[in-house]
């Protein structure tokens, strides 16, 4: 079976007022889990940098898999290994866990794909959506590639996204923004789901 994990703009749907105005992600300790995993323990990416947006091959690289080892800096387990660039798509079940660019609805920053048998993650994808611009550097009015990817790969951890406001300051918060970069930084919750499922 295949699901999808979308990561959307949030639209004028979030009450502002009960969002916590200073970053609060160190004292919050709030996590879903996914109901699979891996069964292994090294997941192998790799990454389609082809894009419109100008960005380099190495600027692409360099932006994802810091946001890949973003997790894998938080436990002791190796989490994932990045294997080279490639040019295939997001989204096509075909033995390969790949991060491209593609269309896809709006309203939806980017999505994962999750495939899976029982309880074992066997692939996934990740697909940012081109209906957005996009930066490397947390410009304003465009979508950051880092944030989103680190979002991203928490669902490839085995994490949910959450979405009560008091947990706005986390990486797994399910809505994101344009220019925003705190999701490229663990909170307290995203690290303890991370360590349920991988270990301290």
């Amino acid at each position: 079976m295949v699901i999808e994990w979308s990561l959307e703009h949030p639209n004028g749907r979030i009450t502002l007022y009960s969002i916590p105005p200073e970053d609060n992600s160190n004292s919050t300790s709030d996590y879903k889990l996914l109901p699979f995993s891996w069964n292994w323990t090294i997941v192998n990416y790799w990454i389609n940098p082809k894009n419109k947006y100008g960005f380099s091959t190495d600027a692409v690289v360099a932006s994802i898999t810091a946001a890949a080892n973003t997790w894998d800096s938080q436990t002791n387990t190796a989490v994932f290994s990045y294997e080279g660039t490639t040019s295939r798509s997001a989204g096509r079940r075909d033995g390969y866990n790949v991060i491209s660019w593609g269309s896809y609805r709006a309203g939806v920053i980017a999505v994962t794909y999750i495939w899976y048998v029982g309880n074992r993650i066997i692939e996934s994808d990740t697909r940012l959506n081109t209906l957005y611009e996009w930066s490397l550097s947390g410009e304003p009015n465009k979508m950051d590639v880092q944030n989103i990817m680190t979002h991203e790969f928490g669902h490839w951890c085995g994490l949910d996204d959450l979405y009560a406001d008091e947990d706005y300051w986390l990486t797994m918060y399910g809505y994101a923004d344009y220019g925003e970069t705190y999701k490229r930084t663990l909170g307290q919750g995203d690290i303890l789901g991370l360590q349920e499922v991988y270990g301290p």
